[in-house]
Formats: structure tokens, sequence, C-alpha cells
């Protein structure tokens, strides 16, 4: 067989394994679609067993304790996750204020290989979460009372959310960890980025992009390795420890002060205490640009003050 010949029969079965991979990639999105996302409603009436809600039942809605003149928390969890990844953030939101506090359950859309989900699968379940919000404005509650949060994959899906609204454009989104792999900083298109809402606010605990992503960036112990954390980190320490990090920021009685500041190293010379500063997560100035840096605790509680 001629060298041309080889090159053909190979480029040829390149062309049929990714033609199959793309038949395979439709048939799998058309099976899982937009109405496998549901919504567990908590409140202070329900606050540890869901109301389950869905896009455009409004019986669902009426028989739920959803209450259109609270504010309204949602909460999207990351690639292969739950909705129990929100549960701290509840908890804390609930005991603060009276709210509704809703996690996204996108897990049947999150389960499978992570270039799927973050180019197919992710797209799909922030467009139904944009149209849910939709929805509940519908219902009468006022674009203002919303504030979007997403863990890992899930700061996509509410950025995606975002950008899906249709009723204007949301007050806040915060990201958390935002996943960095298969979601390219010049892409905004399946990413969340600052067109999302009026305000996105970002915290780095492992997974931090290369430059900023939101209106304010935080990273606290430099946005990569966690104080605590083992070496290697074979059980989502650093990554997760985020979500640990944002429940405890919205009752901390003394908060995580962080400095804006150009690099760890010159935050822990002591170059940055003179700058602007705000407290990270729940509680943050929505006026404040640029990064922030800060340290923690090595356990809970992590605020330093």
């Amino acid at each position: 067989m001629s060298l041309f010949k080889m090159y053909k029969k190979v480029w040829f079965s390149i062309q049929v394994i990714i033609l199959v991979t793309q038949l395979y990639i439709v048939k799998v999105s058309s099976d899982i679609g937009p109405d496998t996302v549901i919504y567990q409603l908590f409140t202070r009436k329900n606050v540890n067993e869901a109301y389950i809600l869905q896009l455009n039942n409004f019986s669902l809605l009426e028989q739920s304790n959803y209450n259109k003149s609270l504010p309204t928390k949602i909460f999207a969890h990351g690639w292969g996750g739950f909705p129990d990844q929100g549960y701290s953030s509840k908890d804390e939101y609930l005991l603060q204020e009276d709210c509704n506090f809703i996690s996204v359950d996108w897990s049947v859309l999150a389960e499978g290989d992570h270039v799927t989900v973050s180019l197919i699968n992710v797209p799909i379940a922030g467009a139904a979460t944009g149209a849910f919000v939709d929805f509940l404005i519908g219902q009468g509650t006022p674009l203002s009372a919303f504030h979007l949060i997403g863990f890992s994959m899930g700061a996509h899906v509410v950025g995606n959310a975002g950008a899906a609204v249709a009723s204007g454009i949301l007050p806040r989104i915060t990201g958390l960890d935002p996943a960095s792999d298969d979601f390219p900083l010049d892409s905004i298109d399946n990413r969340l980025d600052t067109t999302d809402a009026f305000f996105v606010d970002i915290i780095h605990t492992y997974v931090a992009f290369v430059n900023m992503t939101g209106h304010a960036d935080f990273y606290p112990n430099g946005g990569l390795i966690q104080a605590g954390c083992p070496v290697p980190d074979l059980e989502c320490c650093n990554h997760c420890r985020v979500v640990d990090l944002y429940a405890e920021s919205i009752n901390s009685p003394l908060g995580f002060n962080a400095f804006q500041c150009d690099s760890w190293e010159n935050y822990q010379n002591g170059d940055c205490q003179e700058n602007v500063n705000t407290l990270m997560g729940e509680p943050v100035s929505i006026n404040v640009r640029g990064s922030f840096f800060l340290a923690t605790n090595r356990e809970s509680p992590f605020a330093q003050g």
C-alpha cells in the first residue's frame, strides 16, 4: 500500500470516528434535555424538606411556600454533583433572613465526560435556569430580588442563565471557583463573565483563571492552595473549600476582609494594607472592582476579619 493510500485510509477512519462521536453527543443531549432540570425550594417554613418546582409549572409553584416578595437565592452545583452542594449556604441564608433559597438540580445533565457536559449540557442547564427566572418574574417576583450563585461548573450554569434571562440584567451572580477546563477566557459564550449580571464576584480557591473573570475577583490564600489542605489534594479540599468559605461569609461575625492587590506575594509582603478593602462573599460591596487577596485560617471558622 502506498503512503498516500495509507494516509487516505487513516483520514477516512478519523472522519468516521468524529461523525459517530457527534451523532452520539446529539443523541445523548436530546435524551437528557432541559426538562431534566428541576428546582428545590427551601424557605423558613420548609428548611430541610424541599418543594420541587419545575419550569412553567404553575400548580407546583402555587402549592409551595415560594414568596414573590422575598429575596431569591439560586444555587447551582458542579460537574458530577448534586443539589446538596448548596445546602450549607441554604442553612446560613435562612438563618440570616427570610428568603427563597432554590438549589438547581441539573445532576442528570452534569453527569458524563467533562467536554460534553461543558460544551453541550452547561448551556442547556443555563438556558433552562434563565427561563425559570423569567417564569418567576412572570409570577410577580421583581428582577431585583435575584442573586445567582454557582460552584465550579455550576458557576457557568448561572452565567449562562444570566445571559439567557429575557426580563433584564440580573443584579448579581457569584462564581465559586469556576471551572476553567473547556471554558477558555477568549470565549464568553458559555462561561460566566461580566456581561451576565450588573455585578459578578468570583472566589478562586484552586481552579484560578490566569486573568480576572469578574468585576471583583477574590483570591484567599493566593487562590491555588488553601490553608490546611493536604498535598497532594485527593479529596477536593482546595476546590471545595470555596463552598465552606462562602457559606461562612453569610453570617460570620468577623468576615473575610480582603485588600485590592496585584499579587499574593505583594499581599504577603504587606504592600497592600492601605489599598481599597472589602468583605469577600455574601456581604461584598458591589461597587468594588479589581483583584482582592486575603488569608484564612486552616480550619473552620476560616475568617480572620
